[in-house]
């Protein structure tokens, strides 16, 4: 019998229309308790607890314990873009289903992230500039990207890519990618866009200066 490397057991972990849910409303990086995962996945308290033991048990999760409360987030990079994936994967013809809402779709946190039509054009500017190279499934800041790291006051992490579910093109990912994302909202380039969505992100008046600098564009 050939070795098989669980991916029926991911599947099922997966699978299951709340878990799905919660790990969706994860896929911004965010902690969250379990309260609010259950309302989520609209399922009760006792059925999201049993849920998220799976999800942990499972290496979906992880869980992180502050005094008498406990909130889950997802395991690491590689899970969040296992989602994003597969959710490229479920949008994608010839099942025609309903494209996400216009806020998610131009700028949101992927994991920890920029991802949607922002982060794609961020990962083309640069890459136009000169400033990351990318070849194939992998990237990394060239000697000029990091000089522009350097003026930007962006610590030099590696980056890799992660393909954008919304835009079918890649994104900027790995550490790198989580520096800059967390230098745009520090900055207060970008700000969150809607309570509802929780994901998604818009530009501040000073952060259309930045991206229309940056991008060399008019």
């Amino acid at each position: 019998m050939s070795h098989q490397p669980g991916l029926a057991r991911m599947a099922s972990l997966i699978a299951d229309p709340a878990r799905e849910a919660m790990l969706v409303a994860l896929a911004g990086g965010r902690a969250l308790p379990a309260g609010e995962l259950a309302a989520a996945a609209g399922v009760s308290a006792q059925s999201a607890s049993r849920h998220l033991h799976k999800l942990v048990e499972g290496g979906l999760l992880q869980v992180w314990s502050q005094g008498r409360f406990r909130y889950y987030r997802i395991a690491d990079e590689r899970v969040a873009a296992a989602i994003e994936a597969l959710c490229d994967l479920a949008t994608r013809p010839p099942r025609q289903r309903k494209r996400p809402p216009a806020q998610l779709c131009f700028a949101r946190c992927c994991y920890d992230h920029l991802a949607g039509e922002l982060g794609v054009a961020l990962a083309d500017g640069l890459a136009a500039r000169g400033l990351v190279r990318m070849a194939g499934q992998e990237a990394r800041f060239t000697g000029k990207g990091r000089a522009w790291l350097a003026a930007q006051g962006i610590p030099r992490e590696d980056i890799a890519l992660c393909m954008d579910w919304t835009e079918r093109r890649p994104h900027l990912a790995g550490p790198g990618g989580r520096a800059i994302l967390a230098h745009l909202l520090d900055r207060k380039l970008l700000r969150g866009a809607d309570k509802a969505e929780p994901r998604a992100l818009a530009l501040t008046p000073k952060g259309r200066a930045w991206f229309a600098k940056t991008l060399n564009r008019k």
